[in-house]
């Protein structure tokens, strides 16, 4: 499509997969389309509400107020993810489970003459006369057929949706898997800067406050030169107020080891949280898409078979 500077709107479908069901819509839209103007389709569309959407574009995250074109969309080759956060949260419900939809195809009503009467009803020959009975038997068993061949077809094609949505779920959690990823590694870099200069700062404070005592009394014992000896001024400690700075320095140690202690429990937080993270990255997906797609396929044949034995019977 041309860009922008050539003067020509680029137009064209926006795919939009819900990741907590697999849902899939695509809307016909241009890169002057708020996303916020997506979203309020979403809304009525999946009943996500505005302020619970995450839109993902790789690992770009989509801002209400921007036109699409901030993220190069719609594009043909780019799709975009709607994570609900309202999900997200700890203590939140799971989804509902979804329901297949199968329409249910009913049998065909028994054979019998006086829904379809035959000329050779009244033959007297008997063996004419078997004859309509041989082609109602025939023809009900072939509407028969063709109704199980078309049960077989709606839950085939219901498989194939379900195989579809799973297969859209499995590309949502690789999506939130790298955008954890991202934002994992941003946050422990700056717990390991913060770490470090922690431990630089509290290493000062400490030895400030265990020295106190001794830098007391090295001013104690540097005396004025008697020319500037006073009868309250003998030494450089009597320039300040040791009280006050004694009151100081318990007021420091209070809140060094308060400190402490919430950098501590910060530590054991932090803890809990990486071994979580590594947890969810080394776990695996409970199903196996590509057994189940394969299985699929495979009884795929089934379905040929029954076609071509209704062609066959046709």
């Amino acid at each position: 499509m041309s860009s922008v500077s050539e003067g020509v709107v680029q137009i064209g479908k926006l795919l939009v997969h819900i990741a907590e069901n697999g849902h899939s819509f695509e809307l016909d839209c241009d890169e002057y389309t708020l996303v916020e103007a997506v979203q309020r389709f979403l809304e009525s569309a999946s009943g996500i509400q505005l302020n619970d959407q995450l839109l993902l574009c790789l690992d770009m995250k989509l801002e209400s107020q921007r036109p699409l074109s901030a993220y190069k969309l719609p594009s043909e080759d780019q799709e975009v993810f709607l994570f609900n956060k309202a999900r997200m949260r700890s203590n939140s419900q799971r989804p509902a489970p979804e329901q297949a939809e199968i329409i249910e195809i009913q049998d065909p009503p028994s054979p019998s003459p006086s829904h379809s009467p035959h000329p050779l009803d009244d033959a007297l020959d008997p063996a004419l006369k078997a004859l309509p009975s041989y082609e109602r038997q025939f023809r009900y068993h072939y509407q028969r057929g063709h109704v199980i061949y078309n049960r077989t077809q709606v839950r085939y094609e219901a498989c194939d949706r379900i195989l579809r949505e799973l297969k859209v779920q499995e590309r949502a959690l690789e999506i939130a898997g790298g955008n954890l990823d991202h934002y994992y590694r941003m946050i422990l870099q700056n717990y390991m800067n913060f770490v470090k200069c922690y431990s630089q700062q509290h290493q000062s404070h400490s030895n400030l406050l265990v020295n106190f005592a001794k830098v007391i009394e090295k001013l104690r014992s540097c005396k004025l030169l008697p020319a500037l000896q006073t009868s309250n001024r003998k030494c450089l400690l009597d320039f300040v107020k040791e009280e006050n700075l004694q009151k100081l320095v318990e007021d420091c140690s209070s809140s060094h080891v308060q400190f402490e202690n919430k950098v501590s429990e910060f530590k054991h937080e932090f803890g809990e949280l990486k071994c979580k993270v590594e947890n969810l990255f080394s776990s695996k997906a409970a199903f196996h898409i590509r057994e189940l797609e394969a299985t699929i396929k495979d009884h795929q044949r089934y379905l040929i078979e029954q076609k071509s034995i209704m062609q066959a019977l046709r």
